[in-house]
């Protein structure tokens, strides 16, 4: 049997595993995501998060989307995966952990936790830019938060969620626009500071009800749609399955953003999977 906990961050939910015995390798970690993140046929859930040791941080995150590929970040997982190392004690209220984008750092207060998502790079994606796909035309930003995200405006209502699904689905998988693939962000905006955001996340393969790194590019993308550079700005961006606070620190020269994500990660049980 393999010991988890099943966790969630704004519905965007997870099997959180601790693999510093190097118990799984990657090949078992890639078939074990495929197997139990199934759902209705097995545990059911987003992705599996996995706790491995750490020679410059407090621990390593690996996230193993459903579809059993590895993930680089994930904003939820992240937060999901501080709050799992505090309450196992593997570290601190403050902590640092690697991703294969880099080191985290967090401050847990459950249930909530501050997730400093590093800076991120502004120069190499793309803001305000018409982008058909099919019959309709769409304005969109693209940028990097750990892992890439495209994101689209909508009026409210413009699309249905079978809509949605489809539009997502295809530009995906857009590999002569995106060749390592692409979240894709739908938002709604509401106020300068208020914005509705759902996401179709790349290795998921469907819409989830919260994403921490897609709210982050959503918070971005409309603050910079809407007007010039400030020096802060904090966003509330609401996903089906609850809301993410990004706070934003833009440079002077325009050439990136510091970006900060606080939401709460929720423990939803505890237990064992039994291998097959």
């Amino acid at each position: 049997m393999i010991p988890f906990v099943k966790m969630q961050g704004n519905g965007n939910d997870f099997i959180v595993l601790d693999n510093r015995d190097v118990r799984f390798s990657s090949d078992d970690l890639f078939s074990m995501a495929r197997t139990y993140c199934r759902r209705r046929s097995s545990l059911g859930a987003d992705g599996i998060l996995v706790v491995e040791n750490s020679q410059e941080a407090d621990f390593t995150m690996r996230l193993f989307n459903a579809d059993g590929s590895e993930g680089e970040m994930c904003g939820n997982g992240a937060r999901c995966i501080a709050r799992y190392a505090f309450e196992k004690k593997i570290a601190g209220n403050e902590q640092s952990f690697s991703t294969l984008a880099g080191i985290m750092k967090a401050v847990v207060t459950p249930p909530f936790v501050d997730l400093d998502m590093g800076t991120v790079p502004l120069s190499s994606g793309w803001f305000n830019r018409p982008l058909s796909v099919g019959a309709r035309s769409f304005d969109t930003s693209f940028l990097v938060v750990g892992v890439p995200h495209l994101v689209l405006f909508l009026e409210e209502d413009a699309l249905t969620r079978e809509e949605t699904i489809e539009t997502g689905r295809e530009l995906c998988h857009t590999y002569a626009l995106f060749p390592n693939g692409t979240n894709v962000n739908f938002v709604v905006p509401n106020d300068d500071t208020h914005i509705a955001s759902v996401t179709y996340e790349r290795g998921v393969e469907d819409l989830t009800d919260s994403c921490g790194t897609g709210s982050t590019a959503s918070a971005i993308a409309w603050v910079l749609r809407n007007a010039a550079i400030p020096s802060e700005a904090v966003v509330e961006v609401k996903n089906p399955g609850g809301v993410n606070f990004v706070t934003l620190c833009f440079d002077p020269s325009g050439e990136s953003v510091a970006a900060s994500l606080k939401g709460r990660a929720l423990m939803v049980a505890e237990g064992a999977l039994f291998e097959n």
